[in-house]
């Protein structure tokens, strides 16, 4: 299509913008030169009149000679012109005149955009019309560019356009004129300014067209990206703008994309124009956008949902590194000039890659390759250089080392195909091997040469060797086949681990192995040829063997993807795992895999019926056990087999004209090959029924029907039909269920959708308003209203009020006012005949509507009397029917937090019809009411009650108090959990209508329980069903299952430590076995009641294994992520491991610091005694290793001799005892050993074993293996006590001195130590601990921490356990030292402890302190100091009556007291019977009876007449304690003569006035002693701060304040 600049042409006149005093001029030359006579003015109003209506695609325009007055320039009076019209791409010439062309008057018409003239054609009308002119041209212009124009003609000032409403497309929407980017830093251009600024600088422009909105949000973020780049010192110099391409056409024919599709959103470009580069070959620039979804800004929109609503949740953001990263690549030339040697070297220092040329290159062709390869390849010209004879071109990689040669451009110089030379520069820019990215995918995509692909496991330790060799052999490979021929040369890439999954459509499977090799028409998942290298399986193993020689796998890699180039190697698909025994086996369902297709199917000579399926199609079960019933039936003949493969993993070949990612189920008939291993060439037949249809009979009917096999079809249908009641029944029973528990789940999860929208305050507006189901009633009515509403315009005239205003200027003001004043009293008139017909329609409608009402009325009286006499006889029968059917009665319920109170409401109860039935999850009542209509309320509470404490009792109206009728029931239920309950029944729905709230009966105090509680959540956890956990615990090797109510809010900080734990579990090794769950066990009431679920402080952890399913481990919640770890670890081993041969038992014994292995003689199954053994192992998770040997084994098979180290030996025989006595013991204790299995102990570190001999019950066995779980002799400490609290095992405890640990008593004290735990080896546990870091365990056993070593036993480690001291009753450290060292002497009496211990006859020791050796008591007139040691001696076994004192030393004035009770002895002196005692409670232990709770209480008085030990009751003093102290003494004193009364006479009288004369004296002097003392030591604390005030005053630390 030839292109014409805007310009006019000579002998045309051209209407554009140009002054009028120039128009005139030109229109009086050319009537001149035309031989026209005529006045300037007359020539003004010679125009062609036009008419024109566009279509989206088309223009429709009527050109008519000029109309008016005047006649045109040889024409006659009545002559009619002749009108011509020629169309080209931009413009009209329209020629109008009467006979020769010499006196035409012609005119160029530029149009307001382009058309397409050879889709354009003009017409003559045929008919004529109003306004139409007899010789006239119609035209139907093609545009160029399909939209709405906003006018015809480039300038229509001096032309009359008039809309031609009848071809008019009154649907084409109006478009929104859109603004051009604009900002300040942004310049409006033209074409001409838009040339000028190139030459002077960089250009980055926006050209648009006005009418596009496609671009609007790409050009928001032009705006911004241009302040941004613009602000930057790289881009300072650079020019940002826009050009409008409406108004500059040639810059868009030029620049733009002359296809039709110009206004995509994809289509937005920024063109970049360079002053060293020419002005016709801008660069192009991408705008993109980075989105961001605001999730809660859509699900808060309250339009969400409406019909035609866009919700508002997403953002753009312009993408300024990308944008100013493709800006600054675009900056630097395109080719460098190198004139020195040192600038070539320079040159190829600075870039990674780069390509010199030499000076006789064609430096064009050389500049528009390097144009092609911007960022990626850096061109340099270089310049007359001395040793350059012939033309070159070179290529130097920064990989390279110093002395490799560069690469040497291998085509044509003297003609430079540009093409080929980016393409080589572009392949061998790469290097060697790179690791794949989505990046490194399309830049390999856009050059198109085949890849080769290596899959190595670089986590994998142990397989370093085989990936390095792997690497090695891939990298050589790739040398050998780098280059840019396709059928040759291939580009390598290397992927790790992560993107295994894509060796699927390689052929490959899981387990994925590594390394792997493949080669590619195109990287990433799906797409293209995929070639996998034919490992022999099992791949996994057979790698290490192939890549083992580096060089015959290059040999053997490098010939296979020869063949493959060349076409001769079919592609590779995906393939199923190949199962474990895939021969067939006649009677059942063979299940094939690609990799098996073409042996088992293509390869078979039977007669196939094959099932394709998919593994998530409904009706699962019943499918399947429709091609079992086949199987089974078609079993006695060997010439028929059923199969079956699934789709969804496996290739499925397109002759079985399957859809890609279909579910659907088909079934195919495939005839048997000709003879035995040649495949079948014939097409398979394809089941055209319905698949969820097909049943037995159908399938073998249809196989009858094109089988080649000779068989019985009615036999088989019988046969089937007896299979069927058997297999069908039980598959239909999986299969509801499996739809139950999915009915269930989609359930769940709608009401936890719904919950969350209520709880969020979100509402769908659709839903609430009923928009949805109204615009699907209403359907298309609203745009038939429109439509209808359109024509209605049209006719009276409204649609032509925007034409009005869209058309041009008339051509005259006097012309438009007669066309005007004439088109308005048309409109006037038609107008009025509009309205007298419509008048007349509406007399017409009114006597049809009237006669329609009279008849309707009588219609609806004689309706109305039949429709009241139905509804009576209908509301009869219903009464009738109402009375016969039960009702739920109304109830209201009210709780507090231990109870529910229900109140059923049943009018006129006939108690004989009562019948209350509760449940734990239950609650149904059965009744009459007064006119024998049954009352049935049954529903399930939404938790378990207690049925212990529930009970019923009958309800009585009070509208008769004196003679009161039951009306009802009120029950009384307790509730298991104690908490508030958020409703009644579980399902709420169901009783809602029935029920209220019983405000009277419900607790008002009771707070609402935190329901807004969220479960723990997070990556890694995942949200679980009990049906779901059933499911997934097959799946999984262990699943940590977190159950917890949402009222509960006790595990807050657990569950974060417990979702953090999941969260770092991924990257474990071993943990990504694990599934962490969640499950909200009020809605799995059954669940959590099997399991004994609480809200407590435990934050319990269920942990589920696949191999114990219904056995699930409880732990405890865990304050830290990494505990919650340990416990995976610990319970992902087997709980038991199966021991059969020696390495076997190897692996056990030194997998762990203690290994327990039993011996049995029948198998895992039979033997009874395995049971215990597996419980044993279950409870000492983590602190010991199990194993087990059946069928016999023993110990010697394995190579360990039996002859152990036993637990505990077993007591010498009796001195008395005869040696056939003897002989018969030993032979029953074999004979024991021989029926019961043989447990040893294996501790690997310590390098023994011992043998479990004690009675094989649960208990000892539990025992004996937790304590030989820990070391034979451990150091107490911090992180050990842990352990020892969780196995709650006994502890022997060795006090040894820690400040010189190297003493002789330390030694001697270990080594006996050592020798307990020999002997004691499985019933105590022994640890040493420090003296000065431990000396608070020391007190519990009375025991003094400054007399070590010491020697005790816990029955626990811990606090309130009881504790057992040994005492040593040393005086003198030499006795001491004596002890420990007579080792044997020491080891008999520590023995002989422990075994008193371990029998039970041990006392138990308490916190004593310590008297002084020398201390004695001096007889009555002085206070017995009693410390616990001497307790028993001093006070229970003592002959006299005895007034105690239990006092803390931290009372207020304690001095005061202690004399008060000194004076006590002294009154009570000459009483022999009598003693006076005291007792520090804080350093001693008070024996329960006592009632001490509180040891700190200041003081307390007790009485203990004589009398036995066990026979001693004590008497408290009531008195208070509290007053002034000198009345104590006189008090006390009363209290114990009236305890003595009779056993012991003494004058009262007499020692209360001693007593209180002698009160008044010491007391105040002591008074007077301590005011002295406190007095003093106010005095000196005085001045020591004076002194330290004196001191800083003197360092000048006053100086800055003002004092």
């Amino acid at each position: 299509m030839p292109m014409h600049s805007r310009g006019h042409r000579a002998g045309w006149v051209s209407v554009r913008n140009l002054p009028s005093s120039i128009c005139r001029r030109l229109a009086c030359c050319l009537a001149a030169s035309a031989g026209v006579a005529g006045s300037t003015g007359q020539a003004e109003q010679l125009r062609p009149h036009l008419r024109w209506a566009q279509t989206n695609a088309t223009i429709s325009v009527e050109v008519s000679a000029p109309r008016g007055g005047s006649r045109l320039p040889g024409c006659a009076a009545e002559e009619a012109p002749v009108v011509d019209v020629s169309i080209q791409f931009d413009r009209l010439l329209v020629s109008a005149g009467c006979g020769g062309s010499d006196s035409s008057l012609r005119w160029d018409l530029e149009l307001r955009e382009d058309v397409l003239p050879e889709q354009s054609r003009s017409d003559r009308p045929v008919a004529t019309g109003v306004g139409t002119s007899p010789n006239s041209i119609l035209l139907l212009l093609r545009k160029s560019v399909q939209h709405r124009w906003d006018r015809l003609l480039m300038e229509e000032w001096s032309l009359s356009l008039p809309r031609d409403w009848k071809r008019e497309d009154r649907n084409l929407p109006d478009e929104d004129e859109v603004e051009l980017p604009r900002a300040q830093n942004l310049r409006r251009f033209d074409a001409q300014s838009l040339e000028a600024a190139a030459k002077e600088s960089i250009v980055v422009v926006a050209m648009r067209y006005p009418w596009c909105t496609a671009c609007a949000e790409k050009d928001n973020a032009f705006v911004k990206m241009s302040k941004v780049a613009g602000g930057k010192a790289e881009f300072s110099e650079v020019v940002f703008g826009t050009l409008d391409l409406r108004e500059e056409k040639s810059v868009a024919r030029r620049f733009w994309n002359s296809e039709q599709d110009v206004c995509l959103k994809s289509r937005c470009p920024l063109h970049v124009f360079k002053p060293d580069e020419p002005f016709s070959e801008p660069y192009t620039l991408g705008v993109h956008l980075l989105y961001e979804m605001n999730e809660m800004a859509m699900m808060s929109d309250p339009m969400m949902g409406s019909p035609g609503h866009t919700p508002k949740g997403q953002t753009a953001k312009p993408n300024f590194e990308r944008f100013e990263r493709d800006l600054a690549l675009l900056i630097p030339p395109a080719l460098y000039r190198l004139e020195t040697e040192d600038d070539v070297r320079e040159f190829r220092r600075r870039w990674e890659t780069s390509v010199v040329g030499s000076p006789d290159i064609n430096a064009t062709d050389f500049r528009l390759a390097a144009r092609q390869l911007r960022g990626k390849a850096s061109f340099g010209l270089a310049g007359a250089i001395a040793g350059q004879a012939t033309p070159s071109v070179e290529l130097w990689r920064s990989e390279m080392a110093a002395g490799d040669s560069p690469l040497q451009y291998d085509g044509s110089l003297t003609s430079v195909n540009v093409s080929y030379l980016a393409r080589y520069a572009l392949v061998h820019s790469q290097p060697m091997l790179q690791n794949y990215s989505w990046d490194l995918k399309d830049a390999l995509e856009e050059i198109g040469m085949p890849v080769a692909v290596l899959w190595v496991n670089s986590s994998d330790v142990n397989n370093t060797n085989t990936t390095q060799r792997a690497l090695a052999s891939f990298r050589s490979l790739c040398e050998k086949r780098r280059g840019t021929n396709a059928l040759r040369h291939v580009l390598c890439c290397v992927m790790d681990q992560t993107y295994a999954y894509y060796q699927r459509d390689y052929g490959s499977h899981e387990p994925y192995p590594f390394p792997f090799f493949g080669l590619t028409k195109k990287l990433g998942f799906g797409d293209g040829d995929r070639f996998g290298y034919p490992f022999k399986e099992p791949v996994n193993k057979t790698v290490h063997g192939f890549f083992g020689s580096p060089k015959r796998a290059v040999k053997d890699m490098n010939v296979w993807l020869g063949r493959v180039l060349l076409g001769r190697v079919p592609p590779s698909h995906e393939s199923g795992l190949v199962p474990n025994h895939s021969a067939w086996v006649r009677g059942e369902v063979q299940e094939i895999v690609w990799k098996t297709y073409q042996k088992e199917i293509n390869g078979s000579t039977a007669d196939i019926l094959l099932e394709l399926y998919d593994n998530q199609r409904k009706k699962q079960h019943v499918l399947s056990a429709t091609m079992s019933i086949l199987a089974a039936t078609l079993k006695d003949y060997r010439d028929l087999k059923i199969a079956r493969m699934e789709v969804s993993q496996n290739y499925v070949p397109p002759l079985f004209g399957r859809k890609q990612f279909s579910k659907d189920t088909e079934y195919f008939f495939i005839p048997p090959s000709i003879a035995t291993g040649e495949w079948t060439p014939g097409t398979p037949v394809k089941y055209t029924g319905p698949a969820d249809e097909a049943t037995p009979g159908k399938l073998l009917r249809f196989l009858k029907k094109h089988s080649m096999s000779s068989w019985s079809l009615k036999e088989a249908l019988e046969s089937s039909a007896d299979l069927a009641e058997e297999i069908m029944g039980r598959a239909k029973l999986e299969q509801r269920e499996d739809d139950r528990a999915e009915e269930d789940k989609q359930q769940m999860i709608k009401k936890m959708m719904t919950t969350l929208k209520k709880e969020k305050g979100l509402v769908d507006v659709g839903e609430v308003m009923g928009l949805k189901k109204a615009a699907d009633a209403l359907g298309g009515e609203p745009k038939k209203e429109e439509d209808a509403a359109k024509k209605d315009n049209a006719k009276t005239g409204k649609g032509k009020e925007k034409t009005s205003r869209d058309a041009a200027p008339p051509k005259a003001p006097e012309q438009k006012r007669e066309e005007r004043r004439a088109q308005l009293k048309r409109e006037e008139e038609r107008q009025k005949e509009i309205d007298r017909k419509d008048k007349e329609k509406r007399r017409k409608r009114r006597e049809a509507e009237k006669q329609r009402q009279a008849k309707k009325k009588a219609e609806e009286a004689d309706r109305r009397a039949r429709a009241a006499k139905a509804a009576e006889e209908k509301r009869r029968k219903l009464e009738e029917e109402k009375l016969r059917q039960p009702t739920t009665p109304l109830f209201s319920w009210g709780q507090s937090k231990e109870q529910l109170r229900i109140s059923v409401l049943i009018p006129g109860l006939r108690e004989a019809s009562l019948n209350v039935t509760l449940a734990p999850d239950r609650v149904e009542v059965r009744g009459l009411d007064g006119r024998g209509r049954p009352h049935i309320l049954d529903f399930e509470l939404r938790e378990f009650i207690s049925m212990e404490n529930s009970s019923w009792s009958l309800r009585f109206s009070e509208e008769n108090p004196r003679d009161p009728r039951p009306d009802g029931v009120a029950l009384l239920l307790q509730k298991e959990l104690l908490h508030r309950w958020d409703r009644l029944a579980q399902d709420h729905a169901s009783v809602k209508q029935f029920m209220k709230k019983d405000w009277v009966q419900d607790d008002g105090d009771l707070q609402e329980d935190h329901e807004d509680i969220d479960l723990p959540s997070g990556p890694n956890v995942k949200k679980l069903t009990a049906a779901a956990l059933d499911r997934l615990s097959a799946s999984y090797s262990l699943v940590v299952l977190a159950p917890r109510f949402p009222w509960c809010d006790k595990c807050k900080e657990k569950d974060r430590e417990y979702v953090k734990s999941a969260k770092n579990s991924r990257d474990k090794e071993h943990l990504d076995r694990v599934l962490f769950a969640v499950m909200d066990v009020r809605e799995e009431k059954y669940f959590a009641r099997r399991h004994n679920i609480s809200c407590n402080d435990r934050c319990e952890l269920l942990l589920f294994k696949r191999d114990e399913p219904d056995e699930p481990y409880v732990v405890p919640g865990r304050r830290f992520s990494e505990e919650v770890q340990i416990d995976c670890y610990k319970h992902l081993v087997p709980v038991v491991s199966e021991v059969n041969n020696k390495t076997q038992l190897d692996r056990v014994t030194s997998a762990f610091d203690t290994a327990i292995v039993g011996f049995f003689g029948g198998t895992r199954q039979d033997d009874p005694w395995y049971p215990r053994f597996r419980a044993v192992a279950r409870e000492l998770r983590g602190h010991a290793i199990f194993g087990a040997s059946f069928n016999g084994l023993t110990p010697r098979d394995m190579g360990i001799d039996r002859d152990a180290t036993p637990a505990l030996r077993p007591p010498p025989t009796a001195a008395g005892e005869s040696e056939a006595a003897s002989q018969h013991a030993s032979e029953a204790v074999a004979a024991e050993s021989a029926e019961r299995p043989l447990v040893l102990l294996f501790k690997p570190k310590e390098q023994r074993h011992v043998e479990f001999t004690g009675e094989l019950t649960l208990d000892s066995l539990v025992r004996f293996s937790k304590v030989l779980s820990v070391p034979l002799v451990s150091e107490y400490s911090f992180e050990s006590r842990q352990k020892y609290q969780e196995l709650k095992v006994p502890l022997g405890m060795m006090w040894l001195d820690g400040e010189n640990e190297g003493k002789d008593e330390n030694i001697w004290a270990k080594d006996v130590l050592h020798r307990l735990a020999l002997r004691f080896s499985g019933h105590l546990v022994f640890v040493t601990l420090n003296n000065t870091r431990e000396a608070f365990l020391m007190r519990p056993m009375s025991l003094d921490p400054r007399r070590v070593p010491a020697f005790g036993i816990a029955t626990r480690d811990d606090q309130d356990s009881p504790k057992f001291g040994y005492d040593i009753q040393a005086t003198s450290w030499k006795e001491l030292s004596a002890f420990w060292e007579n080792k044997d002497a020491a080891f008999e009496r520590l023995a002989s402890m422990c075994t008193a211990f371990l029998e039970g006859t041990l006392e138990a020791s308490h916190e004593s302190a310590e008297l002084p050796a020398s201390y004695f008591w001096q007889g009555p007139g002085v206070v017995h100091e009693v410390v616990w040691k001497t307790f028993r001696d001093s006070v229970y076994r003592s002959d006299h009556d005895i007034l105690l004192e239990l006092y803390s030393p931290m009372r207020p004035q304690h001095r005061t007291h202690l004399t008060v009770l000194d004076l006590v002895a002294e009154a009570l002196g000459g009483v022999k019977t009598l003693k006076v005692a005291r007792m520090d409670t804080a350093n001693n232990y008070v024996l329960p009876e006592f009632g001490i709770s509180d040891k700190e209480k200041a003081s307390t008085i007790f009485f203990l007449p004589a009398a036995p030990e066990r026979h001693r009751k004590h008497r408290r003093f009531g008195g208070k304690l509290s007053g002034k102290a000198e009345d104590i003494p006189e008090r006390l004193l009363r209290f114990v003569h009236r305890e003595t009364r009779g056993s012991a006479d003494w004058d009262l009288g007499e020692r209360e006035a001693w007593v209180k004369k002698e009160a008044q004296v010491r007391i105040r002097r002591l008074r007077a002693i301590e005011k002295d003392y406190e007095k003093k030591m106010q005095d000196e604390w005085m001045q020591k701060e004076m002194e330290e005030f004196e001191r800083y005053k003197r360092l000048g630390k006053f100086d800055n304040l003002n004092l």
